[in-house]
C-alpha cells in the first residue's frame, strides 16, 4: 500500500519537515510517494535518499484535479504531511471529496489508525483512533529524526489543462533572511528586554553564526521593532525548533503558547524570577549586553 506525502521546498531544498514526513511513511506503508511543485527534476531525482520512491510534480497545490488524479489513480489511503498553513488547506479540499478523516498535531503514529497528538499548545497529549480506512496525518515539526534510504526515485510530471488561476500581484516584500522561521531548527528571538530596535544587531549576528532564524515577541512587533512576520506566539507563529533562544523575554503565557514544544529552550534574562525560566531547558541570569558578545566572541 502506497503512502503520499506532500513536500515543502525552501530555497530549491526539500524541508526537513518532509523528510520526517517521509521517514514516517517508511514505516507505514509499501512504497512512498511524494508531490511536489518543484520543477527541478536532477534534484528531484535524488529524492529517493529520503526515502521517496515515486515523485509528482504538479504547477500548484492547490490543484485539486492533479492531486485527485494521483490519489485516485493510486488508491492512496494514508497521507502524510507537515502540518504547515499550506498543507492544512490542502488537507482540507481533498478530504471531503475523497472521503479521508485529518487527523492533525501528531506526535508519533503508534500503527495503523492510531496516533499520538498534541493538544492545549502541546501541554497535553492524546490518542486518537480512526475508524476511517483513509487517513491524512499532518505531524508536528521534529518529532523524529529522518532517516537516509537507497532507493531509485521515478519522475512523473502530472498537468491539468483545465486548471486556470487569475491573480495580480499587489505588492512584493522581500524578507531579508533566507532562513524561514517555521522551518528553521535554531531560533533566536528576543524581546522588550533589548530596549530598542538599535540593539538588534547582536540578535542577527548570533542567528547568522548559529545558522539561525530570528524572533521577536508580540509586544516587540506592535512597537514596530521587528516585523509582525517573526512575532511567536499564541497569536502569532507557533514553532518547533530544536533549539530556541528567549533573550529578554520574561515568558508570559501567550509567548510559550508558541514556542513550548521545542526541544531545547535557552533562556537569557536578567530577572531571576521572570516566569521564562522555569520552563527553560537551559537559563543564564544576567545582562543580554553583557552575554550575547561573550557569546558570539566564543563562535569565532
Amino acid at each position: 500500500m502506497p503512502v503520499l506525502v506532500f513536500i515543502e521546498f525552501t530555497n530549491g531544498k526539500i524541508n526537513e519537515s518532509s523528510c520526517q514526513a517521509a521517514t514516517l511513511a517508511n514505516g507505514q506503508g509499501d512504497e512512498v510517494y511524494g508531490v511536489t511543485t518543484s520543477t527541478d527534476k536532477n534534484y528531484n531525482s535524488t529524492l529517493g535518499l529520503k526515502g521517496f520512491d515515486k515523485i509528482f510534480m504538479i504547477n500548484d497545490f492547490k490543484n485539486v484535479e492533479c492531486l485527485s488524479k494521483i490519489i485516485s489513480d493510486h488508491d492512496i489511503k494514508i497521507i502524510i504531511s507537515p502540518g504547515s498553513d499550506l498543507f492544512k488547506e490542502i488537507s482540507s479540499l481533498i478530504s471531503i471529496p475523497h472521503k479521508f478523516s485529518i487527523v492533525s498535531n501528531v506526535k508519533k503514529i503508534l500503527y495503523h489508525k492510531t496516533a499520538i497528538t498534541t493538544v492545549y499548545t502541546g501541554k497535553v497529549e492524546s490518542q486518537v483512533n480512526v475508524s476511517n480506512e483513509k487517513i491524512i496525518y499532518l505531524i508536528n515539526k521534529n518529532i523524529i529524526e529522518s532517516d537516509t534510504y537507497d532507493k531509485n526515485t521515478d519522475i512523473i510530471k502530472i498537468e491539468s489543462e483545465n486548471l486556470k488561476i487569475n491573480y495580480e500581484i499587489l505588492e512584493e516584500t522581500k524578507i531579508d533572511h533566507d532562513i524561514s522561521l517555521s522551518d528553521a531548527d535554531i531560533v533566536v528571538s528576543a524581546g522588550r528586554g533589548l530596549k530598542g530596535p538599535e540593539n538588534w544587531k547582536m540578535i542577527e549576528d548570533l542567528a547568522k553564526k548559529l545558522n539561525a532564524a530570528t524572533a521577536c515577541s508580540k509586544p516587540v512587533s506592535d512597537a514596530g521593532w521587528r516585523s509582525h512576520h517573526e512575532h511567536v506566539g499564541q497569536t502569532g507563529l507557533k514553532i518547533s525548533p530544536k533549539i530556541y533562544f528567549a533573550i529578554g523575554i520574561s515568558g508570559a503565557i501567550q509567548h510559550l503558547a508558541g514556542v513550548n514544544s521545542s526541544k531545547v529552550i535557552i533562556v537569557i534574562n536578567n530577572d531571576p524570577d521572570a516566569p521564562f525560566f522555569k520552563s527553560a531547558d537551559y537559563g543564564i541570569v544576567g545582562d543580554a549586553f553583557e552575554i550575547i558578545p561573550k557569546i558570539l566572541k566564543a563562535l569565532n
